[in-house]
């Protein structure tokens, strides 16, 4: 005995356009994704209470960090190097005192974390690191078997 019920293949051709969201059968895939980038974080940077905001540039003899920290003081800081990982930590602190009762703010204070895995060795003796006007700039030159070596064509 057959029944004239249809799969859900079937079903699935014959939605109309006006009916279910054709997102939602990417559901389940956008679960995994964002499982797959809570792995990715370091448990250093889960437990930060703000990201600051920065860039890391690369040129043939050295690596940047510029990170914005406006209000965080140089004893604040920490930087270090595990094999080619960065990491710089810190935390800021807010004023409590003031004049009246403050009803919202939209500064961000506490712990934060940044770490970066770089490609090539650094020198890590002649790393050098500067605090001026709420940016931290970080200055490392590359190891000198890491160096790019431009070769012309003759």
């Amino acid at each position: 005995m057959s029944t004239n019920t249809p799969s859900k293949a079937t079903e699935r051709r014959d939605r109309s356009h006006w009916g279910e969201s054709p997102w939602t059968d990417l559901a389940p895939w956008a679960t995994r994704m964002q499982d797959l980038m809570e792995q990715m974080w370091s448990p250093a940077m889960a437990a930060s209470d703000f990201a600051p905001g920065g860039e890391l540039r690369e040129t043939d003899e050295t690596f940047v960090l510029e990170l914005d920290l406006p209000g965080v003081e140089k004893k604040d800081i920490t930087i270090e190097f595990s094999g080619r990982r960065l990491s710089v930590r810190g935390t800021k602190t807010t004023e409590k005192e003031g004049q009246g009762t403050l009803r919202h703010t939209t500064r961000a204070s506490g712990s934060f974390t940044y770490e970066a895995i770089l490609p090539v060795a650094v020198d890590e003796k002649a790393v050098t690191a500067s605090l001026a006007d709420g940016v931290l700039l970080v200055t490392m030159p590359k190891a000198t078997e890491a160096k790019t070596t431009h070769i012309e064509i003759s």
